[in-house]
């Protein structure tokens, strides 16, 4: 009886220990594979499951930081802003936080604060952030992204010059787009200040930077136009026109107001017919074939043909055309046809605009916003900072 009892003992606390033991390892396994589930459905774009997941892994493991850090980055993205904040002022209240949790928390709540307008309050955080890592890509990266927001484009310039010598290949030379759009910026400051000399060479180097810029060229197009410069102004005018079809109805009357004071009407007008016969944009189809149709309406009309099947636009641009020259039949024709519901949208993260900027609010970047048929076509395009050169 005695040797039954001891065994049945021995059994007991083999069990036991056996439990112990793979309890942990058993709860390891299971957060290694929602942890991988989390992957595959962030890979997958399934935003509401993912942060299903999330909730559950902050759930089951309140201690570890980076959960949270995940689930206030992907609060921001579905635009759930003040809860984004406060998860990641909730990281940073804890004392033992690791130092490179401390930063990271310091950039996503400093991306929270810019989301939301508040641009000083990023910046401070995100300069905390840097003296915490001065040698952060992602931390430099987005302080320079508020500091452009906030309009000091010097410091901006100055980050994105730090940032440029920590990186390789296309993020280098992403960087150096971003210090040329803070350089331009810096040229829009200065021609305000009536200092053309120097606006004339930050326009300069800014090009040499960001050569696809439509925000740099249209900078230089007001810098030359100031200056009196009309080939180089009739240039850069066209180039930001091209560069920037979705921003065709500010550059483009801005540059016909600019012709019409100082002379060269000609000369324009054979630019915007050379832009005219090849461009697939709408949005510069149209602003374009209002100012060549006073002398060229036909090219003017045929263009507009050409892309009023995607445009609303285009198709009441080509409509008011053919009614003024007494074509009552074929402006009824192009009034019958079903048209796509225009609409602006960021190439980078995909967000709508509902009007055109030369840089996207939701994520920040460039040269981004384009109509959704054009982008279908394969067009890139730009967007208005707060701070930058006003139209």
């Amino acid at each position: 009886m005695i040797w039954v009892v001891a065994v049945l003992l021995a059994l007991g606390l083999g069990v036991a220990a056996g439990y112990l033991w793979a309890a942990p390892r058993r709860r390891a396994i299971e957060s290694f594979a929602r942890r991988s589930r989390v992957l595959y459905e962030l890979a997958e774009g399934d935003l509401d499951n993912v942060a299903i997941e999330l909730e559950q892994l902050a759930e089951s493991e309140p201690g570890d930081a980076t959960v949270f850090l995940a689930l206030g980055a992907l609060d921001r993205r579905r635009g759930r802003i003040d809860r984004a904040k406060a998860i990641h002022r909730t990281v940073l209240a804890s004392a033992a936080l690791p130092a490179d949790q401390r930063v990271a928390a310091l950039v996503g709540l400093g991306r929270d604060l810019l989301a939301q307008g508040n641009e000083r309050a990023a910046v401070g955080a995100l300069v905390r952030a840097i003296s915490l890592a001065p040698r952060s890509v992602a931390t430099l990266e987005s302080l320079a992204m508020a500091l452009e927001h906030a309009g000091a484009w010097e410091r901006a310039a100055a980050a994105w010059e730090r940032h440029e010598k920590l990186v390789e290949g296309r993020r280098r030379r992403e960087s150096r787009q971003g210090r040329g759009h803070a350089l331009a910026g810096q040229a829009a400051v200065a021609l305000a200040d009536g200092d053309d000399r120097k606006a004339r060479k930050l326009a300069e180097r800014a090009i040499e930077l960001a050569p696809d810029s439509g925000h740099v060229w249209t900078v230089r197009a007001r810098v030359e136009s100031s200056a009196g410069e009309r080939t180089l102004a009739l240039e850069a005018w066209q180039r930001a026109w091209e560069a920037t079809p979705a921003a065709a109805a500010i550059v483009v009357p801005e540059a016909w107001r600019w012709a019409s004071e100082h002379g060269p009407v000609e000369d324009l007008l054979e630019r915007m017919l050379a832009t005219l016969r090849a461009s697939a944009s709408s949005e510069l189809v149209v602003a374009l074939s209002e100012f060549v149709a006073r002398q060229h309406p036909d090219q003017a009309a045929a263009a507009l043909e050409r892309v009023a099947s995607g445009s609303a636009l285009a198709t009441l641009a080509l409509v008011r055309q053919r009614l003024a020259r007494g074509q009552r039949d074929a402006a009824r024709e192009a009034a019958m046809r079903e048209v796509e519901a225009p609409a602006l949208v960021c190439g980078r993260c995909g967000a709508s605009a509902p009007r055109f900027k030369f840089r996207c609010d939701h994520c920040g970047a460039w040269d981004s916003l384009a109509n959704r048929g054009t982008m279908r076509a394969g067009f890139q395009v730009p967007s208005l900072v707060r701070g930058a050169p006003s139209p």
